[in-house]
């Protein structure tokens, strides 16, 4: 049996030790995925009740629209560190799989440019009342399409085992991971993520502006995108190798904790949002399946780092084993270029949610 094709690691040492890098690594990527979920999930929300078409639908649109450009940019400014963690620690793997899926992974660029124009093209559309539903929903779904080459790159780079035949198959990139089962159920299972933690945001914004419209109907994209999950984490546990999905059963293992702490929440959540969502229910009762929803989230994110480094470690490959070297003025650097960052997010957004004093409107229930 020939060994597997892996590119051996940089000889450069890390500039931080790997355990550093890795908890860098998971907040940094959680913090993109919030603003993933606002933005991408939040302008298919809003293009779906624009399409709708009745008033509160589109009194709904005007307030959450403004959020959703400046969601989308901190997506991808907060998308590049941990990508470029990503590269630093898993290096071998991730520009392996990147190279043998050239033509989709260059096609993010493409997609997100795309769904980029149409989003601030609905965007102005609310601004103007003409509501075009159709690009707002189009962008969205380019916007998804991101996703997908994310997901495509990402579970290919765990499958070293795959790497040759899929470049026997397709020598000039052209092919997309399809001979990983995990490939649709992993994005399936994302997009229903993004939706339902939008619908929260979104529940939560109208608890906190006292709009009760918005709550219940960011509720109800919660309960319908998280109960799809019962189908599609479903899916896509049962088509782990098999080495994984002992590790998930096993009740002793870390990533099973995880997965299941993340089930348990989750499921809470959508109990509790049940009643919340029903007309007349007080507007404090989002919260507690807004924080539970938010548990379940962080417990994945630990969980889909945990699952990684147990593929990986199944091919030699572990990260707490790569040499470093620590740099403390780059860790400096970072952390102030960073901490902008987010107070910059906090500002605009602070901005972004006031009330439009030229649309005085009224708060629909």
């Amino acid at each position: 049996m020939s060994p597997l094709p892996i590119p051996a690691p940089d000889p450069l040492p890390l500039p931080l030790p790997p355990g550093t890098l890795k908890a860098l690594l998971l907040v940094t990527f959680t913090l993109h995925l919030m603003a993933v979920n606002l933005g991408v999930g939040g302008s298919l929300i809003a293009a779906v009740h624009a399409f709708r078409g009745k008033e509160e639908d589109r009194d709904l649109v005007r307030r959450l629209a403004p959020l959703l450009p400046a969601s989308v940019t901190f997506a991808i400014t907060l998308g590049v560190a941990p990508l470029l963690f990503v590269q630093l620690i898993y290096g071998p793997f991730f520009y392996t799989a990147s190279v043998l899926t050239a033509v989709p992974w260059l096609a993010l660029i493409f997609l997100l440019m795309a769904g980029y124009v149409l989003l601030y093209r609905f965007v102005g559309s609310v601004a103007s009342h003409a509501f075009r539903a159709f690009s707002g929903i189009l962008g969205a779904l380019l916007l998804l399409g991101v996703g997908l080459a994310l997901v495509n790159v990402t579970t290919l780079s765990l499958r070293p085992d795959l790497w040759a035949a899929h470049a026997a198959a397709s020598p000039h990139g052209l092919r997309m991971n399809t001979a990983d089962p995990t490939l649709w159920p992993r994005f399936l299972h994302m997009v229903a993520a993004i939706v339902a933690v939008a619908g929260l945001f979104l529940a939560g914004w109208g608890a906190w502006r006292d709009h009760a419209y918005a709550r219940r109907a960011g509720l109800r994209w919660f309960l319908g995108a998280t109960a799809s999950q019962a189908l599609w984490g479903t899916w896509l546990l049962i088509t782990q190798p098999k080495p994984l999905l002992d590790l998930l059963l096993n009740a002793n293992t870390a990533p099973s904790l995880s997965l299941w702490i993340s089930i348990a929440c989750g499921a809470l959540a959508l109990f509790m949002a049940i009643p919340a969502s029903q007309k007349g229910a007080p507007a404090k009762d989002v919260w507690a399946p807004l924080g539970l929803a938010l548990v379940s989230v962080l417990g994945m994110i630990l969980l889909r780092d945990q699952m990684r480094d147990a593929a990986l470690a199944g091919v030699g490959f572990q990260a707490t084993a790569l040499p470093h070297r620590t740099d403390w003025l780059s860790l400096g650097i970072f952390a102030l270029t960073f901490l902008g960052v987010v107070v910059l997010l906090v500002v605009i957004f602070r901005w972004a949610a006031q009330p439009d004093s030229s649309e005085p409107g009224k708060e629909l229930s």
